[in-house]
């Protein structure tokens, strides 16, 4: 399994992008930053999006993607989350007054989009990999993945606080060989992330308490670039070998 770190931020400044993850390059997790670091064939490449709720860093390019696809490809992209997530989508964004509904573009028979329902904690196939969504605590209604290929299988939290179904379905996948969890705000902030569903390096440690095995690669993401510095000593005062924090443009091989 091939990964590539298309952004990994919890905010968006100069050099920082939005959240997203391609793998095998036809898989996206989350579509916070795609065209503005793809070029177009490897955005042509892209069959199956998968989406872990509808704040604007985890979508924001899946309407630019769109809108640089229409008519280049020849079927239709799928569009997978649990229903709230999709209805939202459709409702919020793909209305024809915030975008185009490209779920009906070029026409309803052939369109660029497909969304596809899913539920929670029922794996299903996708793109030569197997993908089950399980419920995270966020602000709102959010999934995180479990991705497995027939040797590997990887955790991806997207936005959470402190939940437990993941990590109980984590525990039992015997060829676990990574986990991608958030941390977004220094731990002098656990206030806000109470509210916000969020995770501090003393929230990570928490979690990390959760899983079974302690010899697996855990890689951070979604920090908040302005709090970076901050962010970084407190992950490394953890002193956990296991860590490490993601930067853009990245690539891991499983």
């Amino acid at each position: 399994m091939k990964i590539k770190v298309l952004g990994c931020s919890g905010a968006v400044l100069p050099g920082h992008n939005a959240t997203s993850f391609l793998i095998n390059d036809d898989t996206l997790l989350d579509a916070g930053t795609v065209t503005s670091v793809l070029d177009i064939e490897e955005q042509a490449k892209i069959k199956n999006i998968l989406i872990t709720h509808l704040h604007l860093d985890h979508v924001k390019d899946l309407f630019f993607l769109a809108d640089n696809l229409i008519g280049r490809v020849n079927e239709p992209i799928s569009v997978l989350s649990v229903k709230k997530v999709l209805d939202g989508l459709r409702e919020h964004f793909f209305n024809k007054t915030i975008w185009p509904d490209f779920a009906a573009l070029p026409n309803y028979d052939s369109p660029l989009l497909k969304f596809v329902p899913i539920s929670e904690n029922e794996p299903f196939p996708i793109g030569g990999l197997k993908a089950t969504p399980v419920k995270v605590n966020h602000s709102v209604e959010a999934v995180g993945y479990i991705v497995e290929d027939g040797d590997v299988g990887i955790v991806y939290t997207g936005d959470t606080g402190h939940t437990d179904d993941i990590w109980r379905l984590s525990n039992k996948i015997d060829r676990l060989k990574g986990v991608f969890i958030e941390t977004s705000f220094p731990s002098g902030m656990e206030n806000l992330t109470s509210i916000t569903g969020h995770l501090t390096p003393k929230g990570l440690a928490l979690e990390l308490k959760k899983l079974d095995r302690k010899d697996i690669p855990v890689y951070i993401s979604h920090i908040k670039p302005q709090y970076l510095d901050e962010i970084v000593s407190e992950v490394k005062a953890l002193n956990n070998p296991m860590i490490h924090i993601l930067s853009d443009g990245e690539e891991l091989i499983f």
